[in-house]
């Protein structure tokens, strides 16, 4: 059951992995569309025309005609003649006869060769008939060279039989009166086989055996060896004779087989209408199929290849972290403030996830539920700003007094998210002034969200990092913990400079904010090793900007469904 829950799990992050790139596929579907036509139209049309011949072996009962007789099987003779069909003899015939070298595809160099790699040769299956057909641009010329391959074919065969038969009956003739080509003469199978030769040759064989026993008892003049002499003498005359005249029905017969011909024309090559290439249909189909192959291919090595965290178990296997949420991706309408979904009657999707991550992080500092933690990230852009400026309003709505520090004394962005002023901050605590570094002095209320209060980073100083390694930092967060439910830092991120793990030494745990597809978790390992080495706690992650996508939306395909619901209740 569990297998069957996991190989389930597995289709659905393909089909997901599919569908969130979806358009990808269909730009390279129509790239192979695109390329199809293009073929089809640049493409230099292709005819062929087809010539069918029928070729029948030699039938049993004919004469053979070698004197030794055929022992070529019938697979061998077919392989042959299509051999034949495209040897280069046959082809240096044709192209003379057509003059070819006068056509741009066949000519010289390497004429006959061209017209062999147009030229194709293709059996029919069981049967006798075989297809020789030839590729050309232009249809007339491509039945033209098929037609005069086939005659030529069949012409060369004619003549090779009449010139064969003529041979074999000279060597017949030339037989009977030659000793040694007699003995050759008795060897063939037409003699070898004739059923009274052999009852002759056997009688011949006994009345030897006679005569040589005969022959050693009696003297050549006795009586009865004279009689078996003229016996074996009469037997051999007629073996001579029978043979002569199975040699002369040879002759007769041999005249007359070889003036037909066992090869013909079936069906002619006739001028084709449509060519065979480009095959425009198919062209198309390949390229579609073509397309959508290569988009999922890039699709699947975009996914190989990407290192951004996405999920809660990119968190765990990438990272090692905890997770404490989602923030999903909602576009601000303009003029309204970053924390606007947590102020709305109602009930916003952002607003829930924020709340949610609040219960987590309860969670998370139960042993120490008041205890002070700054949220970073390891580049900027990775909606750290964005999450804290959220969460203390979560923090808020629960009865809490909060203080939110901007702590990036470089590029300080929380008095524009709140729209506070700049004079007052975190700068100011070290100034030489009393009044103007007391505390309290450099907080300011944030006028439409009750119990929050902010300190911005202040005047941007010279030297942020000597800073913050005074005691006096340590002694502003006593402060703010006496004075205050929850303390959260905002710091930079880390890679780029070291402020977060100066702050580090004064709030040992924090949370770690990740944007959605975007941060490089190659990156990430080596800004939690910083944060591990500085002895900072990461108490869990939170993923931004996050985007549902894939088959329902994702794992969490409820965020679209959890929309849709809520904004119908509101419009009643």
């Amino acid at each position: 059951m569990a297998q069957t829950e996991s190989e389930e799990l597995d289709l659905t992050e393909i089909v997901s992995i599919i569908l969130k790139r979806f358009w990808l596929i269909v730009g390279c579907v129509l790239c192979g569309l695109l390329a199809a036509i293009l073929v089809n139209t640049l493409m230099r049309p292709m005819y062929e025309g087809t010539a069918l011949i029928m070729i029948n072996k030699e039938e049993a009962g004919k004469i053979d005609a070698s004197p030794y007789g055929s022992f070529m099987s019938e697979e061998d003779y077919y392989r042959t003649q299509y051999q034949l069909l495209e040897s280069r003899s046959l082809l240096e015939r044709v192209y003379q006869k057509l003059d070819l070298g006068q056509y741009e595809q066949f000519a010289n160099p390497g004429g006959v060769a061209k017209l062999h790699g147009a030229l194709k040769i293709s059996p029919i299956t069981r049967s006798r008939l075989v297809n020789v057909s030839v590729r050309s641009y232009d249809p007339a010329l491509a039945a033209e060279i098929a037609n005069t391959v086939a005659d030529t074919f069949v012409q060369e065969n004619v003549s090779n039989r009449i010139s064969m038969g003529k041979d074999v009956i000279r060597a017949l003739e030339n037989s009977e009166n030659s000793p040694a080509e007699q003995e050759l003469l008795n060897s063939m199978p037409q003699v070898v086989n004739s059923d009274f030769i052999k009852s002759l040759k056997q009688q011949a064989a006994a009345l030897t055996s006679q005569r040589a026993q005969l022959s050693a008892k009696y003297t050549e003049s006795h009586p009865e060896v004279i009689s078996v002499t003229k016996q074996l003498a009469a037997v051999n005359a007629q073996i001579s004779l029978e043979t002569k005249r199975l040699v002369q029905s040879i002759k007769i017969e041999l005249s007359g087989q070889f003036s037909g011909n066992n090869i013909r024309i079936v069906d002619p090559a006739i001028t084709p209408t449509n060519p065979v290439r480009p095959r425009k249909l198919i062209n198309l189909i390949i390229g579609i199929l073509a397309g959508g192959l290569l988009g999922l291919l890039i699709i699947f090595a975009l996914e190989f290849l990407d290192q951004s965290v996405k999920s809660s178990e990119d968190l765990e296997a990438k990272l090692g972290l905890a997770f404490l949420g989602f923030i999903p991706y909602e576009k601000g309408k303009k003029r309204e403030v970053e924390y606007a979904p947590m102020l709305k009657a109602g009930n916003s999707l952002q607003a829930e996830n924020i709340r949610n991550i609040r219960t987590m992080l309860g969670f998370a500092l139960a042993d120490e539920p008041h205890a002070p933690f700054l949220i970073t990230s390891s580049m900027q852009g990775e909606g750290k700003s964005h999450f804290s400026s959220n969460l203390v309003v979560a923090l808020t709505q629960a009865g809490q007094k909060v203080l939110l520090v901007d702590g990036d004394l470089r590029r300080s962005r929380l008095h524009k998210v709140f729209h506070l002023s700049i004079d007052k901050g975190l700068s100011n605590i070290w100034s030489s002034n009393a009044d103007k570094a007391n505390y309290e002095a450099n907080v300011q209320a944030v006028k439409d969200v009750p119990n929050l209060f902010v300190m911005t980073s202040g005047q941007r100083p010279p030297n942020p990092a000597e800073l913050l390694s005074t005691p006096k930092l340590a002694d502003f967060i006593k402060w703010a913990e006496k004075h205050y439910d929850h303390v959260i830092i905002d710091c930079p991120a880390i890679l780029p400079v070291a402020d977060t793990m100066l702050w580090g030494r004064y709030i040992p745990r924090g949370i770690f904010a990740i944007r959605y597809g975007k941060t490089n978790a190659k990156l990430a390992r080596i800004a939690l090793d910083k944060l591990s080495k500085a002895g900072i706690k990461v108490l869990g992650a939170v993923i931004s900007q996050y985007r549902p996508s894939g088959l329902s939306y994702g794992k969490y395909g409820y965020y679209k469904s959890y929309h849709y619901y809520h904004d119908k209740e509101d419009n009643k």
